[in-house]
């Protein structure tokens, strides 16, 4: 049987000013500056509660930032090395933009909501292996949070267009072509150009589901979706 209208729509800008933008990607819209309520995990496995005052950002990705101790009340500087994992939780608008999907197409290929599985609470960022690279680690935001048991899809540091603050954030648009993603603790680089040749057959092989596809079906621009129902309706 064909499947068809695989089409997941997540807006990228959601402002409630005159500003109204709206991009078509398809996981959580990367943010470019960080403040907040924080929780920090170190290499050497200290725990760090507190409220994150800057973040520096490269086209490396995040850089470092500054977090003011919630017991202690002391502000350290950490640079991305040093950091395990980072956790900020998100505030109102990206409770309210982070994604937006085609209910109708997705109860045609997951009998799970989409919208439920979505943690929209925090932004979290992992400390991730450089793919092909040997010892070369960044920190990056994950981007599919709520739905990443089996991939772990990451934001590809580079440069990002259509930035837009609010709440205390930035965050970018611009459809990305590239992203890093994780699996049983492996990382690979995905490409919109191999997407559909490789990556697709890569990433989704042992789902049954998914390899039922039609080429056709097997867009870029549907990798969450993908990435979803491999999540919830494949073994």
């Amino acid at each position: 049987m064909k499947t068809r209208g695989l089409k997941l729509l997540i807006c990228a800008m959601v402002l409630s000013f005159a500003i109204s933008t709206t991009q078509a990607q398809q996981f959580l819209t990367p943010v470019s500056t960080l403040t907040g309520d924080a929780m920090v995990e170190t290499t050497d496995g200290k725990m760090i509660e507190g409220d994150i005052r800057t973040a520096f950002f490269s086209g490396k990705g995040l850089k470092s930032f500054r977090i003011k101790d919630a017991e202690t009340g002391d502000v350290t500087r950490f640079k991305a090395e040093e950091v395990k994992s980072l956790r900020i939780k998100m505030d109102g608008w990206g409770k309210l933009a982070t994604y937006a999907e085609q209910t109708s197409s997705l109860q045609k290929m997951a009998t799970a909501d989409f919208d439920e599985a979505v943690d929209r609470e925090y932004i979290y960022y992992h400390t991730v292996k450089w793919p092909g690279k040997k010892d070369k680690f960044m920190l990056s935001q994950l981007l599919n949070p709520g739905f990443d048991n089996k991939i772990k899809v990451y934001d590809y540091p580079g440069k990002k267009t259509a930035s837009a603050g609010i709440g205390g954030m930035t965050v970018v648009g611009g459809n990305a072509k590239k992203y890093v993603v994780a699996i049983d603790g492996k990382t690979y680089m995905v490409e919109k150009g191999k997407y559909k040749k490789e990556d697709f057959d890569m990433l989704f092989s042992d789902c049954e589901k998914l390899n039922s596809l039609e080429k056709s079906d097997k867009e870029w621009d549907e990798m969450a979706l993908h990435v979803f129902v491999n999540d919830t309706e494949c073994e």
